[in-house]
């Protein structure tokens, strides 16, 4: 390992204490250290600009800031590391009570990179684009504050799967098949398979449930409300304002986010550990 990054939630309580003491321990050991220039660690940089080549970024915070690092950095398929300093930590490989045996498994290159399927989500208005990104969890189609109901109509490669009315509708990779879809009653898929998740949002019909499709599937959601406000809000991190009459399409991306995950680790375990064992 020749050189990592270091990015932050600055918000977190002693953020900027652990990430020193990380990225002292790098350098005591002759490896180039690149620091969030709020953090005044290494060289620093700024957040959302092309980074140095790097072996890794470590994500210190939760599994909100992962995402947002992931949307930044994922498609350019640098591993991401994340260390968890907030709740449940999904996303995140290493709590802090195993930082000091994690950051020697990565020098001594005991790890893993897994590759994640992200989406790919476009708005069309009148016929052109007027937003576009990526996702790592979700593409979540919303309600605004009033209590009504709103309606989408909801078609897979051009084939109608429904009129959905209800709070609204998530749509998922495996990897955000444990986040709010999996709130909504999606189901929880493994990340190694290629699907992607449709997720209703308290539907207003009984009827209706989850449904999964092949991961190259195009999903058209058409906005038929026109009385309130609804929004596409991707990963939990940023929300698009929608029009009647908007159209959604969404698909899987050709860029992949890439997760470093520690020897000994997998899928299940995790499961087991930060979700299963709650309801126990």
């Amino acid at each position: 390992m020749k050189a990592v990054g270091i990015i932050a939630n600055l918000s977190k309580p002693d953020v900027r204490r652990i990430s020193a003491e990380i990225c002292s321990w790098f350098l005591d050991r002759g490896i180039r250290v690149y620091g969030q220039q709020e953090l005044a660690c290494g060289h620093g940089f700024t957040l959302g600009q092309p980074l140095p080549e790097v072996d890794l970024i470590m994500v210190l915070g939760g599994d909100g800031t992962f995402l947002t690092v992931a949307g930044m950095y994922g498609p350019a398929e640098i591993p991401l590391l994340g260390v968890n300093l907030g709740h449940l930590g999904f996303l995140t490989e290493v709590e802090m009570g195993d930082l000091e045996s994690a950051l020697e498994k990565l020098v001594q290159g005991d790890y893993q990179v897994e590759k994640r399927s992200m989406l790919s989500a476009r708005v069309l208005r009148h016929g052109e684009t007027v937003s576009q990104a990526l996702v790592l969890n979700d593409v979540v189609i919303g309600k605004g504050p009033l209590a009504r109901i709103i309606h989408l109509e909801v078609s897979v490669e051009g084939v109608s799967i429904g009129s959905y009315r209800g709070d609204g509708l998530i749509v998922a990779t495996p990897t955000g098949s444990t986040g709010y879809s999996l709130s909504a009653g999606g189901p929880i898929v493994a990340p190694n398979v290629d699907l992607i998740v449709i997720t209703p949002i308290c539907p207003h019909t009984l009827n209706v449930r989850p449904i999964v499709v092949a991961r190259d599937s195009l999903v058209t959601v058409d906005i038929k409300t026109c009385q309130q406000d609804t929004f596409m809000t991707l990963d939990g991190q940023q929300s698009f304002m929608l029009d009647c009459a908007d159209r959604l399409e969404i698909t899987n991306s050709e860029h992949h986010t890439s997760l470093v995950r520690l020897s000994g680790k997998n899928f299940f375990e995790i499961l087991a550990k930060k979700i299963m064992a709650q309801n126990r």
